[in-house]
């Protein structure tokens, strides 16, 4: 449960910063999007590395499927929320 939890954290953190880099590139903040590449894939592989490893494969995946959705859906609320104001 606890490698399930793991992958779920990492997963909805590497989510926010690919979300938050596709929001740098659509800015056109050339450098702010590299870093945010970088640290997206850094954080991608680990997570599919760590997973392919392990016997509980499908589930670590599909806890990550999840937390990759959740974090798209959190950074594009917040997105939506600054445009208000």
């Amino acid at each position: 449960m606890l490698k399930i939890l793991l992958v779920f954290i990492v997963g909805l953190i590497e989510q926010v910063l690919y979300t938050m880099y596709l929001i740098s590139v659509d800015k056109r903040q050339t450098n702010l999007s590299s870093i945010l590449m970088f640290a997206y894939m850094c954080l991608y592989l680990f997570v599919i590395a760590y997973a392919l490893k392990d016997s509980e494969a499908v589930t670590l995946l599909i806890a990550y499927a999840a937390s990759c959705g959740l974090g798209n859906y959190l950074v594009m609320l917040w997105e939506k929320y600054k445009e208000k104001k």
